[in-house]
């Protein structure tokens, strides 16, 4: 579904299903000759970011794709951004930020397309193809591992007691390699599993649609030096909204370039509240 308006503002990207047709999970299993070995391979998994609407009637198969992709595959990390650019079609998506609309006005404008789209997935910042072709997002995947990973990260995460709604993150990054002059940010993900919703209005009114992996959260760790290699680690406290359920919380901290978007290693952990 294309967003018409052509949303292009310089917007600084720093600060930033339970009902789906069996046959789009069908296509996937056929398209994709991904197995838990190829998932255990060597390398830093590839971050996946769905751009979706409750408000889009073409978002579902993709909702239901990235669950599916999430629980079958270690090699990659999910996360799922509501943008908020179709609530005005007659239904307000709950989940839905201007954040994660400008977060994806920014990546279009870093790969030149005409515009934003959804269901978008955006394959460790640097590619892109619709959210519910598995066969384009599996091609992307491979391509992505084959390049040289110039970082990595590791997170450990704790509450800080139990019950409570301070998070404590402790991100050690790594910079492998020189990646060129200025600097990289090392982000951290909140996201949320199992979200269910009834749509009441709109494309999906009517529906009952739950969702994996939704951001709840995004914010910058810190900032390393592109042209220095070297481990850095910053520990930080992350307040955690009394909506969100602790036991299906996850964690996601990966290193980006704040120029190409490109996204040059990643970790998650999931749940939280395990700790």
């Amino acid at each position: 579904m294309r967003n018409s308006r052509g949303r292009f503002g310089l917007v600084p990207w720093i600060v930033s299903v339970a009902t789906v047709a069996a046959i789009g999970l069908g296509l996937f299993h056929k398209a994709v000759a991904f197995s838990q070995t190829d998932a255990a391979a060597d390398g830093a998994p590839v971050v996946l970011e769905l751009f979706t609407s409750e408000g889009c009637s073409s978002c579902p198969p993709a909702d239901a794709l990235i669950t599916e992709l999430g629980s079958s595959m270690k090699s990659v990390i999910p996360l799922a951004y509501h943008v908020d650019y179709w609530n005005h079609l007659g239904w307000a998506d709950p989940f839905s930020s201007g954040q994660w609309s400008e977060r994806q006005t920014d990546y279009a404008r870093a790969m030149n397309l005409d515009g934003e789209y959804t269901p978008q997935m955006v394959i460790g910042g640097g590619r892109q193809c619709s959210g519910s072709d598995a066969g384009s997002i599996a091609r992307a995947v491979a391509a992505a591992r084959s390049e040289p990973a110039s970082g990595r990260t590791s997170i450990q995460t704790s509450l800080i007691a139990a019950g409570s709604r301070k998070l404590q993150v402790r991100v050690n990054a790594q910079l492998l390699t020189a990646a060129g002059p200025g600097r990289l940010v090392v982000m951290l993900a909140i996201y949320e599993n199992g979200l269910v919703s009834k749509i009441g209005a709109g494309e999906n009114g009517g529906r009952e649609i739950t969702y994996d992996y939704t951001v709840r959260k995004l914010l910058p760790a810190f900032e390393l030096d592109a042209t220095q290699p070297g481990s850095f680690v910053q520990e930080m406290t992350v307040d955690l909204d009394p909506s969100w359920s602790l036991d299906h919380l996850g964690v996601a901290a990966f290193i980006q370039d704040p120029t190409s978007l490109r996204i040059e290693g990643a970790s998650a952990e999931y749940p939280v509240a395990k700790n």
